[in-house]
C-alpha cells in the first residue's frame, strides 16, 4: 500500500505536463460597437443623402453635386462661398479609420460610433474634418467638410456635425 501511494504520488504532478490543448488559438472577439440601427450601404446614392438645405448655414452650391472617381462611391458638393462637402458609402469600417487616423477621436453621431479626424496639412491648406460613421461592422458611411481661410478645427467639425446626423438619417435601415 506504501509503495502503491509513493507511486500515486509520483505520477499525479505528471499528469498535468502531459495535457495538450486540441485546436488552434481563437482571437479575441472584437469590442462592441455602438450601431443603434444598422444600415444599408449597397445601392445608396452619396449625392441623395445631402440637400441644399443641409448645406444652407455654409453657403449655396456652385455646382449640381457629383459623383468623384478618385474615391469609390463618393460625391462631392462645391459650394459659392468655399467650403466643400463629401459623402461616401459604403467606406471603409469604422477599425479601418481608427487605425489609419491616429490624431482622431471617437464621438457619437445619432448613437452610432464615428471616428472624427481633423486636419490642416499645412497653413496654405484647407482644415478638413472627416466623420467615419459606422452602419454595419464592417462598413461605414464617410462625411467630410473642407473650409479655407482661417477656419478652425473646431469650426469645421461644428460646421459638419448636423450634415452628418442628416446624412445617416437618410441611409435606409438594414
Amino acid at each position: 500500500m506504501r509503495r502503491s501511494l509513493l507511486l500515486l504520488s509520483a505520477l499525479v504532478p505528471l499528469t498535468g505536463c502531459a495535457y495538450s490543448v486540441q485546436g488552434e488559438p481563437v482571437a479575441e472577439p472584437l469590442p462592441p460597437l455602438a450601431i443603434a440601427t444598422p444600415r444599408k450601404t449597397a445601392g445608396v446614392d452619396p449625392c441623395s443623402l445631402v440637400t441644399e438645405k443641409d448645406l444652407k448655414p455654409l453657403g449655396t452650391l456652385k455646382f449640381k453635386p457629383v459623383p468623384r472617381t478618385e474615391l469609390a462611391n463618393s460625391c462631392l458638393f462645391t459650394l459659392n462661398e468655399g467650403p466643400y462637402v463629401m459623402v461616401a458609402v459604403p467606406y471603409r469600417s469604422f477599425d479601418e479609420s481608427k487605425k489609419s487616423q491616429k490624431d482622431g477621436r471617437e464621438v457619437e453621431t445619432s448613437k452610432h460610433a464615428t471616428w472624427l479626424s481633423c486636419s490642416r496639412p499645412s497653413s496654405d491648406k484647407d482644415m478638413v474634418c472627416t466623420a467615419t460613421i459606422a452602419v454595419t461592422r464592417d462598413e461605414s458611411l464617410l462625411v467630410a467638410i473642407g473650409m479655407g481661410g482661417d477656419a478652425t478645427e473646431s469650426q469645421a467639425s461644428r460646421a459638419l456635425e448636423p450634415i452628418r446626423q442628416e446624412a445617416l438619417k437618410r441611409m435606409p435601415s438594414a
